[in-house]
Formats: structure tokens, C-alpha cells, sequence
């Protein structure tokens, strides 16, 4: 049994892999789903011997979570890479054609090369998390399309809009009581979520999305990798002597975290008293209000780590420092 690279393109119903092994790659198309899962574990094992391979993949939606969590708990090696990163090898190796296949390829080359740090699966308790923050996502999405649609409906349809939307609000409801109790019966999270709560405009719909994107703050080495998680690094864009763009979000990162933030950064700005005189001195400087937002949404992430790395609630003489 051996050791060898693993690159996967992954899309919703299917994925192809290309397998790095003895200088050779080998190739096959596997179904996105547990039973898919299994005949790759098989394929591995029983065809080519190999008991453990460092696996990459993409982080595209949510189609790669399942098989990333599948490989790591087998005791594979598995980094999930932000998809820009690939862009770039492809860039660098000339790389003209686009199929699976070939981003398989590419991708495992990728790996072998760069060697790209491993991913660690979230706890199980984490997992549920996200599945019930992400379910309430979807829930809220649906009940705002229905909104949307009753004013503009004919009347036939009026009475199935106004059940659908009673229905969702009821499903809202108990999905934010499925999440409460949730964190409420698990001692780290209960904790996590005691520590979040102590800083001022985050909310409890926040904690919770926080709570499930961030997974573990053990994952980061400082605040600032954090904020790059999230694509909340700033981003300079300059060229030559003659281009001075204006810096702003990479946007680089989990848009569900950024997204989730928005708004408390605009509570923040006028609740929170080390925000408020943050933003004050921002604005003195000349900065536009979504600079100031932006930076809000840094600053509060670098609070985030701060409470939850020391365990200490949030401090406004310390954080002001």
C-alpha cells in the first residue's frame, strides 16, 4: 500500500478525480453522493493500493463538504483551496482548455507542487450547526420570494402564496428554536456563543452563522487570518506610477460570514462605543461609508477572535487599546 496526490473537480451530482501515482495519472468520474464515496474508497484501496492519499479540492459551494468530510474521516489528507488559487496555477502552467477532466488534472498537479495546508473537519456538533443556520438561509430566501410575489399576483394565486408564507414563517420559527436549543445543549458552543454575545451589535441570528462558518477559531493563527477567511483583508490595487486604485475588500473568502456581518457593523457603528469612535475617526479622515462598513466588519471580526482565542468576554478599554 502507498501514498500519492489526489486532485478532484467537483460539481453537484458528480466529480471527477485524477489520481497522482507512480508519475502517472489515473482518471475516473464518480457520482456526488455517499454511495459514489465509497466506490472511490474501493477504487483507491482494491485498484491502485493506495491506503491514503493527500486529496484537494476547490471550495465551491457546498457541493465539496460532504466528500471533503467522507476523505478526512477515512484518515486521508485534504485541502479545500479557495478557487482563485487554481486559477492562478492554470494561469502559470499556460493551461488553455477547461473540462473536468483536465481541472482534475490540474488540480492535483496543483497539490503536488504547492502542497497547500490541510483542511480539519468541523465537530459533528458544528456540522448540525451549519445545516440548521443554512437551512433557516434557505427558509428566509423562500419566504422573501413569496413576499415579493403576493403584491403582484393575480388573486387566483393570492390564497396559495398567503399558505406558503404562513407555512414558511412557521418553519422559520421552529428552525430558530431548533438552533437555540442547539447551542444551548452543547457546553463549547453554549460558551462560544456567552462570549460573542458580549459584544456589542451581534446578535444571536449573527452568533449562529459566525458559530457555523468560523467552525473552530483554533483553525487561525491570528485575527488578521480571520479576516482573510472571511475576505475581509483589505486589498490594495496600484500599477506602475500612474494607477492608485482605491483599497478595498478582497472579498476573497466565506460570503456567508462577510454577509452575516454587514448589518451589525451598521449597529455597531452607532451601539458600540470602541466601534463609534472608530468609525468617527475614519470619517474624519475622509473615508466613503462603505469603507468605513468595510473596516467595521474587520475590526468586529478582529474582536470575534479575540473573545473566543482568550475565553475573556469582550473588553471596550482593552479592544479600544
Amino acid at each position: 500500500m502507498t501514498s500519492a496526490i489526489l486532485g478532484i473537480d467537483i460539481a453537484k451530482n458528480k466529480f471527477d478525480v485524477a489520481l497522482i501515482i507512480n508519475g502517472k495519472i489515473r482518471s475516473k468520474v464518480i457520482n456526488n453522493n455517499p454511495e459514489g464515496f465509497k466506490i472511490l474508497q474501493t477504487w483507491l484501496n482494491q485498484r491502485w493500493e493506495v491506503d491514503h492519499v493527500h486529496a484537494c479540492m476547490e471550495a465551491t459551494g457546498v457541493y465539496w463538504e460532504d466528500l471533503a468530510i467522507f476523505l478526512a474521516d477515512q484518515g486521508h489528507t485534504v485541502s479545500v483551496v479557495n478557487p482563485s488559487r487554481i486559477k492562478g496555477f492554470a494561469q502559470s502552467e499556460m493551461s488553455r482548455n477547461k473540462t473536468d477532466k483536465g481541472d482534475a488534472r490540474l488540480i492535483a498537479k496543483f497539490c503536488q507542487s504547492k502542497k497547500p495546508d490541510s483542511w480539519i473537519a468541523p465537530s459533528k456538533e458544528v456540522r448540525e450547526l451549519q445545516a440548521l443556520v443554512r437551512r433557516l438561509e434557505s427558509l428566509l430566501s423562500m419566504q422573501g420570494m413569496e413576499a415579493n410575489r403576493l403584491p403582484v399576483s393575480e388573486a387566483v394565486v393570492v390564497p396559495s402564496i398567503k399558505e406558503h408564507l404562513d407555512y414558511l414563517e412557521r418553519e422559520i420559527e421552529r428552525t430558530k428554536d431548533q438552533i437555540k436549543d442547539h447551542i444551548d445543549q452543547n457546553p463549547t458552543l453554549k460558551k462560544q456563543r456567552d462570549l460573542l454575545d458580549s459584544i456589542p451589535g451581534i446578535g444571536e441570528k449573527t452568533i449562529a452563522v459566525v458559530l457555523a462558518e468560523i467552525r473552530s477559531v483554533d483553525n487561525f493563527s491570528n485575527a488578521k487570518q480571520l479576516a482573510a477567511f472571511a475576505g475581509l483583508n483589505p486589498m490594495l490595487y496600484e500599477s506602475g506610477t500612474s494607477v492608485r486604485g482605491k483599497t478595498r475588500l478582497s472579498k476573497i473568502g466565506n460570503n456567508k460570514l462577510r454577509k452575516a456581518l454587514f448589518y451589525p457593523a451598521m449597529v455597531a457603528k452607532r451601539f458600540n462605543p470602541v466601534i463609534a469612535e472608530f468609525a468617527k475617526r475614519l470619517e474624519l479622515n475622509g473615508k466613503n461609508k462603505m469603507t468605513i462598513i468595510g473596516a467595521i466588519m474587520r475590526k468586529i471580526i478582529h474582536m470575534i477572535y479575540g473573545v473566543l482565542k482568550s475565553g475573556l468576554p469582550f473588553n471596550p478599554a482593552i479592544s479600544s487599546i
